[in-house]
């Protein structure tokens, strides 16, 4: 997989039942910079919509499938050569065999780097 070895979580605390926190380091040398992009790496969105999707399934123990995603916005760049750190605060609820996750990345200063809604169902 691409992502392998990616990142590599620092931290991880249950607020409660239905959310956490996650603290992730962003591998600056990983292979995944050379495309996107050369002398500029940029974390693609997806892979960090994919570190989301880990830290639930890791969370709830079971493997799962994106289902949708909405209201995602990118609100900063995530250049891991100068913010290689991600906090990632996660809240989600279940809705019939759905997962609603509400999330909110930052950096370590707390500036906001990715607002989404996403939902997943168990594979």
């Amino acid at each position: 997989m691409i992502l392998d070895d990616f990142y590599r979580v620092l931290d991880y605390k249950s607020n409660d039942v239905n959310s956490f926190e996650m603290t992730v380091e962003i591998k600056k040398n990983h292979d995944i910079f050379k495309g996107h992009f050369p002398n500029f790496p940029v974390t693609p969105g997806i892979a960090m919509v994919q570190i989301i999707k880990n830290g639930m399934e890791s969370h709830l123990l079971q493997p799962l499938q994106l289902q949708s995603a909405s209201q995602i916005k990118f609100l900063k760049l995530v250049n891991p050569e100068e913010n290689a750190f991600l906090i990632f605060n996660i809240q989600f609820t279940f809705e019939n065999n759905h997962i609603k996750v509400k999330n909110t990345t930052s950096f370590k200063d707390e500036s906001a780097v990715l607002k989404c809604n996403v939902t997943f169902v168990k594979k």
